[in-house]
């Protein structure tokens, strides 16, 4: 059974190389495992015509987020961008964020107003920063939320789940 219906949009926060690859200067250990999922979902997404929409952290130097994560995903580098497994097609649409949200000035709610989406699934990492803020931020926004738990990833597997209890059980997000 589909996660997304006919007004959904795939959201992929944060699969990043210095997120992703071993070497990167914030990997989260495990997060390899869930990059066949996610390029899963981004297929169907392709087949249904629903949008894929990338949201990467590309900080300015010396941003005050480095104070508390140290210097990571500067803008213009490799560390900012999508991991080659998860590469954005042409017809995907790439944001940049400077905070935890992918709501936070990226421009991605004029986005999901003009291609006329109402329901998000949001994926990525890490499950309790940046994915359950931006699920937060959407659900609040009246967006509907679905989250993979097979589509995110956590750096301790407890504050993922927590997390997630968290989205269903005190926001009214869906977590499937």
């Amino acid at each position: 059974m589909s996660v997304f219906n006919e007004h959904s949009a795939l959201v992929i926060a944060d699969m990043i190389h210095d997120f992703v690859d071993p070497d990167g200067k914030l990997y989260v250990p495990g997060i390899d495992e869930i990059v066949p999922y996610i390029q899963e979902l981004i297929d169907e997404a392709h087949g249904l015509g629903v949008p894929v929409i990338f949201v990467n952290d590309a900080h300015e130097p010396g941003d005050a987020e480095f104070q508390q994560w140290g210097e990571h995903a500067v803008k213009g580098t490799r560390g900012s961008q999508v991991v080659d497994q998860l590469a954005p097609s042409d017809d995907d649409f790439v944001l940049e964020k400077k905070r935890y949200s992918v709501f936070y000035r990226t421009g991605i709610e004029e986005l999901l107003a003009r291609l006329g989406v109402d329901h998000l699934v949001i994926t990525g990492t890490v499950t309790n920063i940046c994915v359950l803020v931006s699920v937060i931020e959407a659900l609040v926004r009246g967006f509907a939320v679905t989250v993979p738990r097979n589509g995110v990833k956590a750096l301790i597997e407890e504050d993922g789940d927590f997390a997630l209890d968290q989205v269903e059980r005190v926001f009214g997000g869906k977590v499937v």
